[in-house]
């Protein structure tokens, strides 16, 4: 399974979110919950990367809260400005994920190993 595209998939269901094209299901649309949720979030990327799981540590917190406080509708989407900065939070955050697997998936690659290659 490659972490990185589901990773990435996470970032497209943000982008959808902000572009007032899609809505946000929770673990149900989550595309690693969808593989990590009934795991306890072992090996979620996200967990791994907070070191929490349920994405505690996360801009998800707050945006569920926002939904909850503001507009305590059943459907979690954009609604208002403030609705717009939290996904775009958690959008950013989704790629910052991304960025760090590339990363040390680059470094595995160089000799196969995590770490840097040796001399």
């Amino acid at each position: 399974m490659n972490k990185i595209r589901v990773m990435e998939s996470s970032v497209a269901k943000w982008q959808r979110i902000i572009d007032g094209k899609g809505t946000d299901g929770g673990v149900l649309d989550c595309p690693p919950c969808r593989i990590y949720y009934l795991l306890v979030c072992y090996g979620c990327p996200i967990a791994d990367f907070t070191g929490n799981k349920f994405c505690k540590g996360s801009p998800y917190g707050p945006w569920l809260r926002h939904q909850i406080e503001a507009h305590d509708k059943l459907v979690k989407r954009v609604y208002c400005p403030e609705c717009r900065r939290l996904a775009k939070d958690m959008h950013d955050f989704m790629i910052e994920i991304v960025e760090d697997l590339k990363a040390k998936a680059g470094e595995k690659g160089r000799d196969g190993e995590d770490g840097p290659p040796r001399s």
